[in-house]
């Protein structure tokens, strides 16, 4: 996703300079990797912050956002206005010019005069994210999150009439990979309320710890996770069994397709029983057509 949205980035005019594509604006961003690792190294960190940034009817639209997506204040509208040298963003009433580069915009150096009372001053924008000042001099990086949808099952508190485990389960489940929120069960669902968490992690040096795509689940705690699973950077799902819930997370555009052909395809092991006894049976491609209608469990080898 971050790959295309460089490539939509870079357009290049009839005179040769620099445009950068309106298709950079929008996204949903967030400097909770900034405020985690800052707080680890002991050092004060800036105020935690998320944004998201959608298109309008007149341009687009920011607005304020806590973990979980949920609206912080009232939008505020967000306009371009392209130039031969450089571009004017305005933010509310608030008309910046930036400079134009291979990867979005950068806080011109030369600036109007008109004075501008703000939370934050938009400095950068990239397809990494938004860079942003605080009064007083502060910067933070906002990076640009990826979609993700998730599925989850919890308990609820009352069994069923049989004894077993009454299961809520939950599709459909939407956040984001730079510390997005979203709950399962609480209110009227009968299940204990379970807040998913994910973040596409990357630590900083001196660490020697690999990037890691890292699901997060949270009880009583919203600072402490109860436990959490992780893959590699670059998988497309994340899951979690803990017996007592399970979930599973998919990154959106992020999904590959099968890597199996029929020149690398290894023949599959199936397992059932027969009068009593537990059958494992190998088989190949040829063979597998012709028993693939049982009631055998199949799976690749």
């Amino acid at each position: 996703m971050i790959s295309t949205i460089l490539t939509m980035a870079l357009v290049t005019d009839h005179s040769g300079e620099i445009a950068v594509s309106k298709n950079l604006l929008p996204g949903t961003y967030s400097n909770e990797e900034q405020v985690y690792f800052e707080q680890d190294a002991g050092r004060q960190p800036p105020p935690w912050l998320s944004l998201k940034i959608v298109q309008s009817k007149n341009g687009w639209t920011l607005t304020e956002i806590d973990a979980h997506g949920h609206p912080q204040g009232d939008p505020v509208r967000i306009s371009l206005s392209p130039s031969e040298k450089r571009d004017i963003i305005t933010v509310g009433t608030c008309a910046r010019y930036f400079n134009r580069t291979e990867d979005g915009w950068t806080y011109g150096a030369i600036q109007n005069r008109k004075a501008c009372r703000q939370k934050f001053q938009i400095a950068g924008i990239s397809s990494d994210g938004l860079k942003l000042r605080f009064p007083g001099g502060v910067e933070t990086m906002l990076k640009r999150a990826r979609a993700v949808e998730c599925w989850a099952a919890v308990p609820k508190k009352i069994d069923k009439e049989d004894g077993s485990t009454n299961w809520l389960f939950q599709q459909n489940l939407t956040l984001h990979d730079q510390g997005g929120r979203v709950t399962v069960g609480g209110g009227e669902s009968g299940a204990e309320e379970v807040t998913l968490r994910m973040r596409a992690v990357h630590w900083p040096p001196p660490s020697t710890n690999r990037p890691s795509m890292v699901l997060y689940i949270h009880k009583d705690d919203p600072d402490r996770a109860a436990s959490y699973s992780w893959a590699d950077i670059g998988a497309s799902r994340v899951g979690i069994n803990l017996r007592w819930m399970q979930a599973s997370c998919t990154i959106k555009d992020a999904e590959r397709p099968s890597e199996v052909t029929e020149t690398n395809f290894r023949g599959w092991f199936c397992s059932g029983t027969s009068g009593g006894m537990n059958i494992l049976v190998s088989i190949g491609l040829s063979t597998f057509a012709s028993v693939q209608k049982t009631s055998f469990d199949f799976r690749p080898l």
